[in-house]
């Protein structure tokens, strides 16, 4: 283990005082999840029915809990339609998503087969969950990051987010820490700063100025990361800056980047609506209903049905003994109430 992260093991772990539901919460970026154990594990069953991202989640949130060691974990997958409330605010926003090929193996003989797939093996999935002791939560028209941007900051004594997407860094502080499984790093305050140069307080700024070209949201022409940092070392600071600030220091600069940026203040002013994590763009209605769904949670832990499942899809090896991981991941998230 490394030295870095031994501190942080310790503060998850060590039971100080008696745990309750909300003492150390695991929030899932399920879809994150799922995909990139889809387009990485080439788990078949003896029909040769393709099972890697179902079984691939299943391993991923268990060696997650087996890092964090939860009294609570709450699985987001994205609404349906869940880009339609931020189209409302930029219409080309995600317009680049179209169908691609996911995969770098031959088990599809198209994108619609593969397309396929990946809806039978989510919906499967979702019938293995609600077997276990675990939150499920989707909202229509909304995202799963600004449900969790919500979450995070109304849940939990100590918040852990499994994602390798990096937009959630900017929610990074003292309470909440963000695991991203590609790269096996707990992100604290510090890792941030340390890897991007920004401190996660600013990391939102660092998001509107640059954009994210996966999302389809532009940044401000001629302005990279490095650039960004060397016009604008306060970013690395604590304090938050704000964006008058940054308009205040262009229009006592003189360089083309400056300019770029103050002719681009109307779009960076959109960006943050979209990009927000702390303001998510949640309607009040369904903030009630995300409330009124963990405040009284149904929760069953049935192993039966699971194994049930488990055999009828003829996982096989994928999880070794599935009693026992159910029993070593999962039995202690019963115990824990309101």
């Amino acid at each position: 283990m490394k030295k870095e992260y031994k501190e942080l093991f310790n503060s998850l772990t060590q039971e100080k005082e008696e745990l309750t539901l909300d003492s150390r919460v695991l929030m899932v970026d399920s879809l994150n999840t799922f995909m990139r154990s889809f387009a990485v594990i080439q788990h078949m069953n003896k029909n040769l029915t393709p099972i890697g991202g179902l079984t691939g989640f299943l391993r991923s949130v268990g060696n997650a809990i087996d890092l964090v060691r939860p009294t609570r974990v709450i699985l987001v997958f994205d609404g349906k339609g869940s880009s339609t409330n931020k189209r409302y605010i930029y219409p080309e926003y995600k317009a680049n998503r179209g169908i691609k090929r996911i995969t770098n193996w031959d088990h599809y003989e198209s994108q619609e087969e593969e397309s396929e797939s990946i809806t039978n093996q989510i919906v499967r999935l979702i019938d293995y969950l609600r077997c276990l002791p675990v939150d499920i939560l989707a909202i229509d028209k909304v995202e799963a990051d600004d449900v969790i941007g919500y979450l995070a900051k109304s849940y939990g004594k100590q918040v852990t987010i499994l994602s390798s997407d990096r937009d959630y860094l900017q929610l990074v502080d003292d309470r909440i820490t963000v695991y991203s499984p590609t790269k096996k790093i707990f992100y604290t305050p510090a890792k941030v700063l340390s890897e991007y140069k920004v401190h996660p307080n600013n990391f939102l700024m660092q998001k509107m100025l640059l954009g994210d070209t996966g999302d389809n949201v532009p940044g401000v022409g001629g302005l990279g990361p490095k650039t960004l940092i060397k016009e604008f070392p306060q970013l690395a600071k604590e304090d938050v800056v704000e964006l008058e600030t940054v308009l205040d220091i262009c229009s006592k600069g003189n360089k083309k980047v400056h300019t770029n940026i103050l002719n681009f203040k109307s779009q960076i002013k959109i960006n943050k609506l979209l990009m927000d994590l702390h303001n998510p763009n949640i309607p009040d209605e369904d903030i009630n209903s995300i409330s009124e769904m963990l405040d009284s949670p149904y929760k069953e832990f049935n192993t039966p049905e699971f194994i049930k499942l488990y055999e009828a899809d003829d996982l096989g090896a994928s999880i070794k003994d599935p009693r026992m991981w159910l029993y070593n991941h999962f039995q202690q998230l019963s115990k824990y109430t309101n």
